[in-house]
């Protein structure tokens, strides 16, 4: 067998092994008797298995060896950077995430972060705010209102407290 096909057969494989994989959480998410629990591995697993079932047909229409389609790209044009710090930014943004969290608190850390990262690196200012009050409706949506996530005390809260 040569390679392509080989290569044919191994993606279809492994579209049936998320595909599986995903079902077995989508039916251990359903002996759960608390519903809320299940609701994320129901959407996230639903949204799963049917991608899987999406690709496994693409894998097995496409033909071995044969001109293949391309697919959608979301590469974004790499930014050249003149720093040499490299890694070191990303790590920086991350933990810069986390010690806001920590400090404000997740529902305001949230538009904060995604405010100053997308104005960091180059949106609009109407872009940076749009995309700030897209997250913090979700945050506050999803977790605050329908969810009722009960969120850790942020240090910046108890310095306040009488």
């Amino acid at each position: 067998m040569n390679r392509d096909r080989r290569l044919h057969y191994e993606g279809a494989l492994f579209a049936v092994v998320i595909g599986l994989v995903l079902l077995w959480a989508l039916r251990v998410a359903h002996g759960w008797d608390e519903l809320r629990a299940s609701i994320i591995i129901f959407l996230l697993g639903g949204i799963g298995v049917c991608l899987a079932v999406v690709q496994l047909v693409m894998d097995l229409r496409s033909r071995p060896g044969g001109p293949q389609a391309e697919g959608i790209h979301f590469d974004a044009p790499s930014l050249q950077s003149g720093s040499r710090w490299g890694n070191f930014e990303i790590w920086g943004w991350i933990l810069g995430f986390y010690a806001a969290i920590r400090i404000i608190g997740f529902p305001t850390a949230v538009p904060l972060f995604v405010f100053s990262y997308a104005k960091t690196y180059g949106a609009s200012w109407f872009l940076s705010c749009l995309l700030a009050a897209v997250a913090w409706t979700f945050v506050y949506g999803v977790f605050e209102h329908i969810l009722h996530v009960p969120w850790p005390e942020p240090f910046l809260a108890a310095l306040f407290e009488p």
